[in-house]
């Protein structure tokens, strides 16, 4: 599987790309194992949900440092994921302003894009971590995102490697892409493309541009 696509949509409509940072731009994801195994909670536990339950405050404060040390530690080792590089660069030449809506710390979403050799602005016009908007998958990203770009949801893709990203796009009325380049999760059916190949996505682009 290169690409499955659940629900068609005309590539040429889309005027604006969200992508997630974290194992869809960047090969950086945390080791959420550890993470989870040292926070005491079940795999099926969301992070970020869990802090903001915490009412205790000096428990809070050293459950955001264990998380922020993970984030970290991960960020510092980012790399490309395939073809990524050449996604950004197709949008990028076809004067599609792109962003990145990511669950990240900003400390750690701007090592990881340094790392990447992106620039906020010039390649990526836009970043919004959780503390620029709340976290995926509440909408709240997308829609500032849609409010500067003045991009109807419709016309914006979001492109992302989680539930969350799915749930987000989704809940803003998005079109949007999953990239998994293993094993197909349970919920890939929410995504319009699931896709596990960048390359074989542009080409994918290029064939309807071509129509």
């Amino acid at each position: 599987m290169s690409i499955t696509v659940n629900r068609h949509f005309d590539f040429s409509q889309i005027h604006g790309v969200i992508f997630d940072l974290d194992g869809t731009l960047a090969d950086s994801n945390p080791d959420f194992t550890g993470l989870r195994a040292e926070l005491g909670i079940e795999a099926s536990t969301d992070i970020l949900g869990y802090v903001n339950s915490i009412t205790e405050p000096e428990y809070a404060l050293k459950t955001q440092a264990v998380i922020k040390r993970y984030e970290l530690d991960s960020s510092h080792s980012a790399t490309w994921i395939d073809g990524a590089q050449q996604l950004i660069a197709f949008l990028k030449q076809r004067q599609i302003p792109q962003a990145i809506l990511t669950r990240n710390m900003p400390e750690a979403a701007n090592i990881t894009l340094n790392n990447l050799g992106l620039e906020i602005g010039s390649d990526i016009e836009v970043l919004l971590t959780r503390f620029d908007a709340k976290a995926k998958p509440h909408p709240e990203g997308v829609e500032l995102i849609c409010a500067k770009w003045q991009i109807k949801p419709a016309n914006i893709l979001f492109v992302g490697d989680y539930l969350f990203d799915l749930q987000t796009a989704n809940n803003a009325g998005t079109r949007s892409i999953l990239y998994t380049p293993s094993l197909i999760p349970d919920y890939a059916n929410q995504a319009d493309i699931v896709c596990s190949c960048y390359l074989t996505l542009i080409d994918y682009f290029r064939s309807q541009l071509q129509t």
